[in-house]
């Protein structure tokens, strides 16, 4: 006969807290947005005053504050859902993020082929 293994207590067995998950993406999407931030700060900075390249950076600033205020949005809403089953993505969210980026991409390129 074989030895009998002892039970395990519900005491014993660590519990996953699901709030986690959703607190660490939404420090990610914060972190991502204050990157963006600091980015656009640096191209307004780098263009002296000039209006039109300006508008990169000043759009890049509004984007950033926009990405902050989504990802706590985001954040409630996940956190409301756990234990549902619903859906947590945010396909439009991500959308906006990579237009971001892509846009602010492109500004440091021509900003730095235009003052060379």
């Amino acid at each position: 006969m074989l030895p009998r293994r002892p039970r395990i207590s519900d005491r014993d067995v660590p519990h996953h807290d699901a709030g986690l998950q959703a607190e660490r993406t939404a420090m990610a999407w914060q972190r991502t947005a204050l990157g963006v931030g600091g980015i656009s700060a640096l191209l307004l900075h780098e263009t002296g005053g000039k209006l039109l390249q300006a508008l990169p950076g000043t759009l890049g600033l509004a984007m950033a504050t926009t990405l902050l205020v989504l990802s706590e949005l985001r954040y409630e809403r996940t956190t409301s859902r756990i234990g549902t089953g619903a859906a947590f993505s945010s396909p439009r969210l991500l959308l906006l993020l990579a237009l971001t980026v892509s846009l602010l991409a492109v500004a440091s390129i021509g900003l730095i082929l235009v003052q060379g």
